[in-house]
């Protein structure tokens, strides 16, 4: 467990801790909350999940996006590609490409 982790025990609550299906079509995984402390997104689907902050990923053209996730061995499997962030409290969007489809599970701890 890291520092980051251990500060937090007892010092705030999960908000959301919800599973998702990603697309093409971008969708916000977690809005903006002033109150987040930090977040996760883990990847437990089959096709890579691109990442960005405050906008939907674009993964065409001009490839704007924060992050990619590595696709889980298999279908929740636990090992596909975790991002978790200290201290952002904007929205948070994911998206694949073309006909790919993926699942991530998002959770938001805050104050």
């Amino acid at each position: 467990m890291s520092y980051q982790n251990e500060k937090f025990r007892g010092n705030g609550s999960i908000k959301n801790d919800s599973v998702y299906s990603a697309s093409s079509t971008a969708q916000v995984v977690m809005a903006e909350s002033v109150s987040r402390r930090f977040l996760s997104i883990q990847n437990i689907g089959n096709s890579k999940v691109y990442v960005r902050f405050g906008a939907a990923p674009v993964v065409s053209g001009t490839k704007l996006f924060s992050y990619i996730l590595a696709p889980s061995s298999g279908t929740e499997n636990g090992d596909g590609g975790v991002l978790t962030l200290d201290g952002y409290t904007g929205s948070v969007y994911v998206a694949t490409t073309g006909s790919e489809t993926s699942t991530v599970i998002a959770t938001d701890f805050n104050n």
